[in-house]
């Protein structure tokens, strides 16, 4: 019996103009009303949810978002942080300094900022960042550190670099990937399913009793410890074949919506 839903944000619960189609705001809604907890889980920091829980529904007293692939767990109403697993400085250094080498765009994510260097036009708009001039990233030694990201619009390319990020922190991170676009570094033990069964058991729920939405590689582990896990249509193939269920729609169309007209409202 599913009592918690867990969905991925980009490319998942949100539209290509990041807004939460009517069609999930509905379903959110209806599972709701039936006991069913909702919740999100993204690679995003706690300061780029923006507006999309609100609209998504999703916000009330114990209630929690997981954040930088379960790096951070944060409750929604008191924005109290109730778990996080950094980086350690000398493997987000490392992988920086590859990345300033190389004339790579790369982040930092700290509990309370976000680091770029080599920003480009498109990085400004997306979200509020620090630039970096260089790598000096001293400042941040003793601040925790949730993880790093390579940005490459060149999946290939950006998956080839694997090989030596995983050199550079002695083969102790988890390294995997989301919007067609980033490499997301994080503590060797962080992934979205650790952090769920975090929240699982915060409520005293068998992991096997949720139902899980995501698309991209950083969904994949969280999708297999689920009961019922579901890929939307535009996920990537690896993603899909660890479902249980492929979307009929994209998350333009509604695909969480439609997990859980299917799995819970019997629609």
């Amino acid at each position: 019996m599913i009592k918690l839903v867990a969905s991925d944000i980009d490319e998942t619960l949100v539209d290509i103009d990041k807004n939460v189609p009517q069609r999930n705001i509905d379903a959110i809604k209806k599972a709701k009303e039936l006991g069913i907890i909702v919740m999100l889980a993204t690679g995003r920091g706690t300061y780029e949810l923006f507006d999309i829980p609100e609209q998504a529904g999703v916000v009330e007293d114990d209630r929690f978002v997981i954040c930088c692939n379960g790096a951070i767990i944060m409750n929604l109403v008191t924005k109290e942080i109730v778990h996080s697993m950094g980086l350690k400085y000398e493997y987000a250094k490392a992988i920086l300094d590859y990345a300033y080498a190389n004339g790579q765009t790369c982040y930092i994510y700290t509990v309370d900022n976000k680091y770029g260097l080599n920003l480009d036009r498109d990085s400004y708009a997306e979200t509020q960042i620090t630039a970096l001039e260089d790598n000096n990233i001293d400042f941040i030694k003793d601040k925790i550190i949730l993880k790093a990201i390579i940005k490459n619009k060149d999946m290939n390319y950006l998956q080839g670099l694997e090989v030596d990020i995983a050199k550079l922190t002695n083969y102790d991170v988890e390294i995997a990937y989301s919007s067609d676009m980033f490499m997301e570094v994080n503590a060797k033990g962080v992934n979205k399913a650790v952090a769920l069964q975090k929240v699982c058991d915060h409520y005293g729920i068998d992991i096997k009793d949720t139902l899980v939405i995501g698309d991209n590689y950083n969904d994949v582990k969280m999708l297999e410890a689920a009961g019922t896990s579901v890929a939307v249509k535009n996920a990537r193939l690896q993603v899909k074949d660890s479902a249980d269920y492929v979307a009929e729609a994209t998350n333009v169309e509604g695909a969480v919506g439609e997990a859980i007209e299917k799995f819970i409202l019997n629609k």
